[in-house]
């Protein structure tokens, strides 16, 4: 997946003037309630549970406030998940060769095998295992995701 990533300038611009539009008082802060609306109002959609999570990490303090770096932070790291998952499921569509929404396992152990990370026979047998739980000889996408990033 991408490593290092930036969010670009208008992208920022954006960002930030979604933030001043609720910081309507101009204190520099917004309520944590606030940040789905947010994101929202840039076309990105992010479930309340992980917007808690994220907000609770950020608010150190527990105000309930975030300021606008902060929100920043928060807005490029979903730009990023985002990004990451367009690019695993391009990686998904094209290991996907009969175009059924599945990967076939040796495809999978495949991969796993020339992955470098010197996985084990054993390893890689577990890892399918954990992943193909119903036992098909099939990955699905969300089967994909969960062995590649965990999610």
């Amino acid at each position: 997946m991408t490593e290092e990533f930036r969010a670009s300038e208008k992208q920022i611009l954006d960002a930030k003037q979604a933030f001043c539009n609720v910081d309507k008082k101009k204190e520099g802060t917004v309520s944590c309630k606030d940040l789905g609306a947010i994101f929202k109002s840039l076309g990105l959609l992010v479930k309340d549970d992980k917007i808690k999570d994220w907000s609770d990490e950020m608010d150190e303090e527990a105000t309930g406030r975030l300021n606008c770096d902060a929100w920043i932070q928060l807005f490029e790291r979903k730009l990023k998940e985002d990004l990451d998952e367009r690019e695993l499921k391009e990686a998904f569509r094209v290991l996907d060769k009969e175009k059924k929404g599945v990967i076939k396992v040796d495809v999978l152990r495949w991969i796993l095998s020339s992955l470098g990370d010197e996985l084990t026979e054993e390893e890689i047998e577990n890892m399918i295992a954990e992943t193909d739980t119903d036992g098909s000889g099939t990955v699905d996408y969300e089967e994909f995701k969960t062995l590649m990033i965990g999610a």
